[in-house]
């Protein structure tokens, strides 16, 4: 499939250049008094599994694991070089990890996924909870399909790099299900989005489900992952998880 620029883009969308923020919010993290800890609530070792974004490995997501290990918390890595592959594929290997982790520690995880990741994360929840007590997702469409409410052109490497063996495309029915499955009561959905997303519609991340919390904070779409409003918030979140 050969990549086309689309020909006009959303208007309201923010432009897709001010993505290259996300080190200037990864430089003010590493700085700030919350990476440090200072005022943050302290975990008790709980295991918390982090999912990286679309194109995304856990590379990229060191600075929240060793944040998540300072504060109190288990914090372990996807096993992800590289996430491409159908949802579906990728949430089959998820469940492994996560029945790993459980296994070993005998408790519900907390599992944290930036984007994609959090699309994961939240199929993982519905259709496991017996492994998650609390999915938080970070700029994550959750109530809409993903290609839909996505950059045109984070769309269309989707449709080669989401593919199914032989450039079959993903099944969307599929994907569909998975956001839609309902999540049970003893299961927490925490939503964290920025109005400033260029990559995802901010609106699509607002979740259906009754029972889960929207938290807006303000940031890139790609550094969503060092931001230090979301650490800020996590804090709380983390602490405050259901058993």
């Amino acid at each position: 499939m050969v990549l086309e620029l689309p020909l006009s883009l959303d208007p309201t969308r923010p432009p897709i250049e001010g993505e290259t923020l996300a080190t200037l919010e990864l430089a003010q993290l590493l700085v700030s008094r919350v990476y440090l800890g200072i005022g943050v609530p302290r975990g008790n070792g709980r295991p918390v599994l982090v999912l990286p974004g679309f194109l995304g490995s856990d590379e990229y997501l060191l600075p929240l694991r060793g944040w998540l290990r300072r504060i109190g918390y288990d914090a372990r890595a996807s096993g992800t070089l590289w996430n491409v592959g159908t949802p579906s594929t990728r949430l089959r290997q998820t469940i492994v990890r996560a029945e790993q982790i459980v296994d070993e520690r005998n408790q519900r995880l907390i599992v944290v996924g930036h984007s994609l990741g959090g699309i994961i994360a939240r199929a993982l929840a519905a259709l496991r909870p017996d492994l998650v007590a609390h999915a938080i997702t970070l700029g994550s469409p959750l109530n809409a399909n993903p290609r839909a409410v996505s950059h045109p052109l984070v769309a269309q490497l989707g449709e080669v790099l989401l593919s199914e063996e032989g450039g079959k495309p993903a099944n969307d029915a599929i994907e569909e299900a998975l956001l839609l499955s309902p999540l049970p009561d003893d299961t927490c959905l925490t939503s964290l989005y920025s109005r400033c997303d260029a990559i995802v519609d901010w609106h699509a991340c607002i979740p259906r489900d009754p029972l889960a919390r929207a938290i807006e904070v303000h940031g890139t779409h790609c550094g969503l992952a060092w931001n230090e409003e979301v650490y800020r918030a996590l804090g709380p979140l983390l602490a405050s998880s259901a058993p």
